[in-house]
């Protein structure tokens, strides 16, 4: 809140008068008039007279413990990414920054900034100049929530920062972030609201509780794989790494994820055997999938789970863009560079969705 409507409203919460106030401080009516209006500030020199009499803190008056609520947090985050969609990075992470320069003791605003400016930076800003800029500034706004008052959003900030100084190779501040987190998990929230919904006879209500958790749990399977097989090709075994991508596949076709699970962890080993032919026929895949947006509630396991088309289908686009520019871009597909084909593919797809 704005320190012109904390004025206004704490005078008014304490049935006084423009006038009362304009007396008490030794200022004019219209003064205050102006203060509240957001046209003048007060002098430096009456703040603390103008708290007393407000009977609030300095902290308060200057909004620097004002937090947000949940409702204004969601609704911050649809302006960056709404900002992000029709200008670019730059103006979103801007945008963003001024947000939590105006509430920079706000842990979940910070954290939640975070967050989404690290999945927004990979799924919109590959053509962003200075990546590592943001990448730092980023980890910056994670360690400043890493020491959070706040349980849940501390232990969440320390989690990135594992995984965060774990890529950079600081591997002693990883291991010091990792002794942070309590050792044992809470009890899961989820399936204890699940199993009270259905004990209420609430079904539709549990199935879909029951549903999301089973599609988070075989994710993070699929992404636990996808490590392993990374470890498998940097140990250069390359049947362990067949056998994971394997499994992968039945994984996803057993418990009907979406088709692009099927063949990215396959096509990380095609590369690292620099397979052209199989690189090539999972990479049109690969875009045949992401080209298909995926209708979660279609499958029986997940029919319980609504779906915005819309936003499936922004979802899609960005992962598509990135995929390509992945292409262009990293080394692993250097070897493919020359490909005629291969070079086909990016040429046909670029602009498919602008």
């Amino acid at each position: 809140m704005p320190i012109n409507m904390v004025i206004r409203e704490n005078r008014k919460a304490h049935g006084l008068t423009q006038e009362q106030i304009a007396e008490y401080l030794g200022v004019s009516t219209p003064a205050v008039n102006k203060w509240e209006k957001g046209v003048s500030y007060p002098d430096v020199s009456l703040l603390p007279a103008l708290a007393r009499l407000l009977k609030i803190d300095l902290n308060t008056l200057l909004c620097f413990e004002e937090g947000l609520t949940d409702q204004e947090i969601n609704q911050f985050s649809n302006k960056v990414i709404d900002t992000i969609r029709k200008k670019d990075y730059e103006s979103g992470f801007s945008f963003a920054m001024e947000k939590i320069r105006e509430y920079p003791n706000c842990d979940k605003l910070l954290y939640t900034a975070a967050l989404l400016l690290e999945g927004a930076l990979f799924m919109y800003g590959f053509n962003a100049d200075n990546k590592e800029v943001y990448q730092k500034q980023i980890t910056a706004l994670y360690e400043r929530v890493a020491g959070s008052k706040e349980e849940q959003v501390r232990n969440s900030a320390v989690y990135m920062l594992v995984s965060k100084y774990m890529e950079q190779e600081e591997y002693d501040k990883s291991q010091e972030m990792l002794d942070l987190l309590p050792e044992s998990a809470d009890l899961d929230k989820m399936l204890l609201q699940a199993n009270l919904y259905r004990h209420q006879n609430k079904l539709e209500e549990a199935a879909e509780i029951l549903e999301r958790k089973l599609l988070m749990e075989v994710n993070e399977i699929h992404g636990i794989l996808m490590n392993l097989i990374d470890i498998a090709l940097k140990m250069e075994n390359l049947r362990t790494a067949d056998h994971l991508a394997e499994l992968s596949v039945n994984l996803s076709d057993r418990f009907d994820l979406w088709g692009v699970n099927a063949y990215l962890i396959p096509l990380e080993v095609a590369l690292a055997k620099k397979n052209v032919k199989d690189c090539l026929s999972l990479i049109k895949s690969v875009l045949s999938a992401v080209a298909s947006p995926w209708k979660v509630s279609d499958s029986l396991l997940y029919s319980h789970i609504p779906v915005k088309e819309e936003t499936q289908q922004n979802y899609c686009k960005q992962l598509f863009s990135a995929f390509l520019a992945e292409m262009e871009s990293s080394p692993k597909y250097e070897f493919l560079h020359d490909n005629v084909e291969f070079r086909h593919l990016i040429e046909r797809n670029k602009g498919k969705y602008n």
